[in-house]
């Protein structure tokens, strides 16, 4: 036992050696050295947040921002009231997807199409223009919070028409389904009342803004086909009336005919003279002094009369001849024209039908009873989580 003990006082002095700067025994302490055990206790350590609080950096990147968040988000933030609707537009001459679009995976048809189209219809300042004259948007976003309304912190205090254009914008999402070329317009608003009836103005306007949009469409493809065509018919009516009025006036009907007629003639009166004064010639070398040469001399001056008074009237048939040659041709290229305007116009036709759009309303704007912004607690936490990660890289 005496053994064992010693054995452990010998083993604290070496561990005690071991500690000390010097190999010195240790001096005792006196009774005037001792501590006095009637003295005040130790303070007490301080928490571990009170370190944190005398950080300069983490006040300013985590304390007052979540602090300002939780105040903001959990008393000041107005409720926001969301309208959705569904749309899909359609047009029956083009339903068919492109290989691009089926190895993209997109619906590639019309319905997409239209509904980029009424996207941008949406944001337009012409919607905008037309629902603030109606709604009198100003007022309606100007009663939310200070932060989020119109006029406060969001516009930057500003209150022209610009600033509320682009507000507008911000509290109307439209979502297009590549697929399906479905629409989802989702308008938000601080009343549910004023939400459904700014859902209910774009949708009335989307389909006014479709339909002049198909009209013009109409117009641009059909009018000038359509005026071609009656310009040509014009044309025609007066080259019509102009033949009537040459066939009045020179009392032939084809003065083409006419010349064919009296250049056979002459030509039959040539021969007819030609026959007689050779007749003539015979008689008298044959039987001079006979009668019926003198007869067939005369016969033979009355031919050839007429073959010059025939003769005379080629140089007015000539000039007439022309005028009608010159209607004749306006007339049948006109008649032409004529039926190639008829095609233009049925093709303007089909391409103004094959442009042509029609939007179907799949769900009526909905009329929110429970506010579905903002996102409190989702704002809050990610204000937290995004603080903590910052303060966490910079300290």
């Amino acid at each position: 036992m005496n053994v064992h003990v010693e054995a452990q006082r010998l083993r604290g002095e070496h561990m005690l050696s071991e500690h000390d700067p010097v190999p010195f025994p240790r001096r005792q302490v006196t009774e005037d050295e001792a501590p006095d055990v009637t003295a005040a206790p130790a303070a007490k350590p301080r928490p571990w947040y009170a370190a944190l609080l005398r950080r300069p950096m983490f006040l300013a990147v985590v304390l007052i921002p979540n602090l300002l968040s939780l105040l903001y988000f959990g008393l000041i933030a107005s409720p926001v009231y969301t309208s959705s609707t569904a749309l899909l537009v359609l047009n029956p001459k083009q339903n068919g997807p492109s290989l691009s679009s089926l190895l993209s995976g997109a619906s590639g048809d019309s319905s997409e199409q239209g509904g980029y189209i009424l996207k941008e219809y949406f944001s337009s300042w012409d919607a905008f223009h037309k629902l603030d004259a109606k709604l009198h948007l100003s007022d309606k976003f100007e009663a939310g919070d200070l932060v989020s309304r119109f006029g406060g912190v969001a516009t930057a205090f500003r209150t022209n028409d610009v600033a509320l254009w682009r507000y507008f914008q911000k509290h109307v999402v439209v979502d297009i389904d590549q697929k399906s070329g479905i629409v989802s317009l989702d308008v938000s608003g601080y009343d549910p009342v004023f939400a459904h009836q700014l859902a209910n103005g774009l949708l009335g306007e989307a389909v006014a803004h479709m339909d002049a949009m198909n009209d013009q469409q109409t117009g641009d493809f059909v009018k000038n086909a359509v005026a071609r065509r009656a310009s040509i018919e014009a044309s025609l009516r007066s080259d019509l009336a102009a033949l009537a009025e040459f066939r009045n006036q020179t009392g032939t009907y084809d003065p083409k005919e006419l010349y064919s007629s009296n250049l056979a003639l002459m030509n039959s009166l040539a021969m007819r003279a030609t026959e007689l004064k050779a007749q003539g010639q015979a008689v008298t070398a044959a039987t001079p002094g006979n009668p019926q040469g003198a007869n067939l001399e005369t016969a033979t001056r009355s031919v050839r009369s007429d073959i010059a008074a025939t003769a005379k009237n080629f140089p007015a048939m000539a000039r007439s001849s022309s005028r009608y040659e010159k209607l004749l041709v306006s007339r049948d290229t006109n008649i032409t024209l004529l039926g190639q305007a008829n095609m233009a116009v049925q093709e303007a036709q089909a391409n103004a039908e094959k442009n042509r759009y029609y939007l179907n309303v799949i769900s009526n704007p909905s009329e929110p009873n429970t506010a579905e912004g903002p996102a409190r607690l989702m704002w809050i936490g990610g204000i937290a989580l995004a603080s903590l990660i910052l303060w966490g890289l910079l300290r």
